[in-house]
């Protein structure tokens, strides 16, 4: 069903990458949920004022919060897709995940006033046992001479499982375009539209429960309902709380940029990944090594070939820092020796990289990157590690050592303590 709605709706629906295109898989789902949550808010409304059930009004109150969602979800995508200007040079798309933090704050309100009725038809169902022994009796479904109507029960059910039907094409299409968009605003429709089916669904075993006995367990449902639809808002909003606050990119998209760097024999060595994003648009840097001998322009074509790959496979603006290293300086290699003998000797794991060494008529200066433990992450540990390593080098190749260490950041730089940081061809 989606890729026919696809054809039909939108051009060139396979080319998710174009912002144009994007916002168009929004408006699909938008429109789509719009019209139909109209129909069954409508349909709902009708049959639960009919029978006098609340658990079938809060399904269409529902829908009408659905339908406000979608609406919210429309002008998500619309204002979303609007150009970078002055004020906003990196555009408009975390427009997207604010409407999914708007979303889901409908959600679990709606889940709220739901359960609180819940609760005070629940303590009237305990009055009634309490007093007369038996819950309330529902005459929902009683004629007038008290005889069962077997027309509203048939009515009933048919409008409900239509409306199940409904549901899960809703859900199914939003999750359908989401994930082909990476959508965090339709995938938050889509668990509201499965948390729909499945309040539905609940619904339809309490009319049927009441047909059979003649008692009202309504409150039960509604609870049910209200703890699965705040539950479900409670997670879309913090998801995309997260996504707003800033959260550590995925493992593919690091994989990704690491291998696509992998590919270039003349890196020697990465370091130092930094990623940010807006909406979908991604921002990255990372530090790649290169043998210092190598020509400046041919190190630039490099790292120009690393960008354009990167921006071309992932959608990411990388931008590609040039760290000239030695490799075949017998000094250098002593004093990284050095180094690594004075790590083991500390507990925790270590790891340095883009290690140089610069030679001055006073001493020699020891300059490098450090991943540090947790635990030696603290100016106590930083003048431990100093100390200990400063014993390793000073005086041994006949000059005083001076150490420039740049601790590095675990939470910031992606590679930190990884395997890629430790390629060396």
């Amino acid at each position: 069903m989606t890729d026919l709605l696809l054809k039909i709706f939108v051009k060139d629906y396979k080319n998710t990458k174009n912002e144009t295109v994007r916002k168009n898989y929004g408006l699909l789902g938008s429109f789509f949920g719009l019209f139909t949550n109209l129909f069954l808010f409508l349909s709902k409304i009708i049959i639960g004022i009919i029978l006098g059930m609340f658990s079938i009004i809060a399904d269409s109150v529902n829908n009408l919060s659905d339908f406000g969602n979608n609406t919210i979800s429309l002008f998500g995508f619309k204002l979303a897709g609007k150009k970078p200007d002055r004020e906003h040079p990196f555009g408009h798309q975390r427009i997207e995940d604010i409407a999914a933090l708007i979303i889901s704050c409908v959600i679990i309100g709606l889940g709220f006033v739901m359960g609180y009725q819940g609760i005070l038809d629940l303590v009237a169902f305990i009055q009634s046992v309490s007093s007369s022994g038996h819950p309330v009796i529902d005459s929902s479904f009683l004629t007038a001479e008290g005889n069962k109507d077997y027309t509203k029960l048939i009515v009933t059910i048919v409008i409900l499982a239509m409306a199940v039907g409904i549901k899960l094409l809703q859900s199914l299409l939003y999750h359908s375009l989401g994930k082909r968009i990476d959508s965090l605003q339709l995938l938050a429709l889509s668990k509201d539209s499965r948390n729909d089916v499945i309040s539905t669904i609940l619904v339809i075993v309490g009319v049927v429960i009441t047909w059979f006995t003649g008692f009202s367990v309504d409150c039960f449902f509604t609870i049910a309902v209200a703890i699965l639809v705040i539950t479900s808002g409670i997670g879309i909003l913090r998801e995309s709380i997260d996504i707003l606050i800033g959260q550590k990119p995925d493992k593919d998209v690091i994989d990704g940029i690491v291998s696509i760097v992998k590919k270039y024999k003349l890196v020697l060595g990465m370091h130092d990944l930094f990623i940010h994003t807006y909406g979908k648009i991604s921002y990255a840097v990372i530090h790649i090594e290169v043998d210092s001998k190598l020509p400046l322009v041919e190190a630039h074509e490099v790292s120009d070939a690393i960008e354009k790959e990167v921006n071309e496979e992932l959608a990411i603006c990388l931008t590609v820092h040039l760290d000239p290293v030695s490799y075949d300086d017998p000094d250098t290699e002593k004093y990284k020796s050095m180094i690594q003998e004075g790590l083991k000797e500390m507990p925790g794991e270590f790891s340095f990289h883009e290690f140089r060494l610069v030679k001055d008529s006073c001493c020699d200066r020891l300059i490098f990157d450090l991943v540090v433990p947790d635990e030696k992450n603290n100016e106590a540990g930083k003048s431990e590690i100093s100390s200990v390593l400063n014993s390793k080098t000073n005086m041994k190749l006949g000059k005083p050592t001076r150490l420039i260490i740049n601790y590095d950041d675990y939470l910031q730089d992606f590679l930190a303590g990884t395997d890629a940081e430790n390629i060396v061809k």
